[in-house]
């Protein structure tokens, strides 16, 4: 088994002796919380891999597994079973990723997936987005047979890193947005970072993307290059590297992307505001639009990424959300309102960033939870006011510290 592409995935730019001192280091911490909050394991190392997680208005938590499983998790009982499996190739770092749920999964019972399908020519992989339907409720909840319906495919290198995998079914329109990686050989940096034509910065490729389907898989109208000769209509944005996660704030309207930044320690992990057209830079610029050849040309055109931070020994961000207040449950204290929270798989955190309410500008972060016995890969806001996360305790196999996890306040 190769370590190499999933190392790259999560911990774009560290050695393999870094990796393990960070590994090391943060194993021996204990979890740090502010007071008043606690986490609490909602299921453990019984679902291996934990890559995605939805939560569903009955308040049931949704999880994928690399290995192509689906299961559905019982907060309150703390009990779960296995709804299906998604036939996937996991060699690499690819396997079953994304998942969401319908706008009214209540009605339609659809889920939407992000997997990698397991036949692919020699040397090539193949991407794909499907709606499946779900029968039964509550613990008779199950994959319906033969329900795939194929919305999205497209092929990538087997030989280069980064492959996306987020997905947001978003209310308004209902339409759904797909996050793809930039696919590029990572120490072949200098050799496509002025390249017009490499995949992340052409819109003729669906690779390095935002993208934005129907939930039929049709193309929306308005989308931004339907009517460029050359380009691929299903292109939102462009410029990204490897575009983890999504999430929808309906007071603003903003959707939020969290995104993996460059390999140099003065490189950025990123959260940006996705909006029609935008190209967010890579691999020409990297943080707020500098040359990434240069490290100090502006390039222009560029979307600046409305929050970032410096990667420094290592960093890995993996879920943005704007936390707002709950209609049920226990929220937390009004300062929270309006607020960043976003993860960092490496650095095994979560951290709030305070939002001006009026500028919309984010301020300065602090820590929230530190030292988590698994790193973060999905985070979300579930009806009950707490923070949902899916921990990922090592790769390439179960470990003990794979985790569905929730952050409450009770103080």
């Amino acid at each position: 088994m190769n370590l190499f592409p999933i190392a790259w995935r999560f911990f774009p730019g560290l050695c393999l002796a870094s990796l393990v001192w960070v590994l090391a280091e943060t194993r021996a911490a204990e979890l740090r919380l502010p007071t008043g909050f606690r986490r609490e394991v909602l299921a453990g190392p019984e679902l291996p891999e934990p890559m995605d997680l939805a939560t569903a208005p009955d308040r049931s938590v949704w999880v994928t597994g690399r290995a192509g499983q689906v299961w559905r998790v019982d907060p309150e009982s703390r009990s779960q079973h296995l709804v299906g499996r998604v036939v996937t190739d996991t060699a690499g770092d690819r396997g079953l990723h994304g998942l969401a749920l319908h706008p009214d999964f209540e009605t339609t019972g659809e889920i939407f997936v992000f997997y990698h399908a397991p036949r692919h020519p020699p040397g090539r992989y193949l991407s794909r987005v499907s709606r499946w339907k779900v029968s039964g409720h509550g613990t008779g909840a199950a994959l319906v047979p033969d329900s795939e319906k194929v919305l999205l495919e497209f092929e990538g290198n087997e030989g280069g890193q980064h492959v996306g995998g987020g997905l947001l079914a978003h209310p308004p329109d209902n339409l759904l947005y797909v996050t793809t990686g930039d696919n590029n050989v990572i120490w072949e940096l200098k050799q496509y970072c002025d390249d017009p034509k490499n995949q992340a910065q052409s819109p003729g490729d669906l690779r390095g993307k935002v993208l934005r389907i129907g939930f039929d898989g049709s193309i929306p109208g308005n989308n931004p290059f339907t009517a460029t000769k050359g380009a691929r209509g299903e292109v939102f944005t462009l410029g990204h590297r490897q575009p983890w996660a999504l999430s929808w704030d309906p007071p603003t309207g903003w959707i939020l992307l969290a995104e993996n930044g460059g390999d140099e320690v003065d490189d950025h992990e990123e959260v940006n505001r996705i909006e029609p057209g935008a190209n967010y830079g890579w691999p020409k610029a990297f943080a707020d639009g500098l040359e990434t050849r240069s490290r100090t040309n502006r390039v222009p055109g560029i979307r600046a990424p409305w929050f970032h931070y410096v990667r420094n020994t290592g960093g890995s961000c993996t879920g943005a959300l704007i936390y707002r207040p709950q209609k049920q449950g226990t929220n937390f204290p009004d300062r929270f309102a309006g607020g960043l929270f976003y993860s960092d798989y490496n650095r095994k955190s979560v951290r709030f960033v305070p939002v001006d309410s009026a500028s919309g500008t984010p301020g300065t972060a602090e820590p929230f939870a530190q030292f988590l016995p698994g790193g973060p890969v999905a985070l979300r806001l579930g009806a009950d006011g707490a923070l949902y996360l899916a921990e990922y305790g090592g790769w390439f196999g179960a470990t003990t510290n794979d985790a569905i996890s929730r952050i409450v306040w009770k103080p």
